[in-house]
């Protein structure tokens, strides 16, 4: 997202490029949140979708990006229990949500983090389709926690030419998300023999 700022006040005001935006860069995220809770990818995007569409009927405002980041995780979150309640499965998949976050300092922080995650796997997922095919094979493999030799050996093809190819694939990658890249690399990339 280039400008944060420009994009909440053409959010707050309406503005069609800026829920177009929204959608680009919030729903694959979203419903892979939805579906974590719904383990149903069709109800998982019904939920999104309803978000956004209410979102827009709204009179919200936000003050900031994060506001806007935990305003659509908490309204997903909710509508899906929502949907699981006129299922009759609330009481189940409650007890099993909880179950997996008991251990959490905080169950909001935890759905902040999770949230904020999500969002920046999406936009790294965006960004790793731009890459030639067996860039996005090397940055793929390397996500799944892979050692560089594994690679090469996977592929086909020495270690030095997989050395080269996640150098340029992380250049491409940091010229495209700019100052997010430390917290991906961070994240997502450490550092592998």
């Amino acid at each position: 997202m280039v400008n944060p700022e420009q994009f909440i006040a053409d959010l707050n005001a309406k503005k069609d490029t800026a829920w177009k935006r929204l959608y680009a860069e919030f729903y694959p995220a979203l419903c892979a949140y939805a579906e974590k809770l719904t383990k149903d990818n069709l109800h998982a995007e019904d939920v999104v979708q309803d978000c956004i569409i209410a979102l827009w009927d709204a009179s919200y405002h936000f003050p900031n990006l994060q506001t806007l980041i935990a305003y659509l995780y908490k309204a997903v979150y909710l509508r899906t229990l929502n949907l699981l309640d006129s299922r009759n499965h609330a009481r189940e998949h409650a007890m099993q949500f909880l179950n997996e976050y008991a251990s959490e300092e905080s169950d909001e922080q935890a759905a902040i983090d999770a949230a904020i995650k999500e969002s920046v796997i999406a936009r790294l997922r965006l960004v790793l389709d731009e890459l030639p095919s067996q860039q996005r094979q090397i940055m793929d493999l390397c996500l799944q926690n892979r050692k560089v030799k594994e690679i090469a050996d996977l592929l086909g093809v020495s270690e030095n030419t997989i050395k080269i190819q996640k150098k340029r694939a992380y250049a491409y990658i940091r010229e495209r998300l700019g100052g997010i890249w430390s917290v991906l690399f961070m994240m997502f990339f450490s550092i592998r023999d």
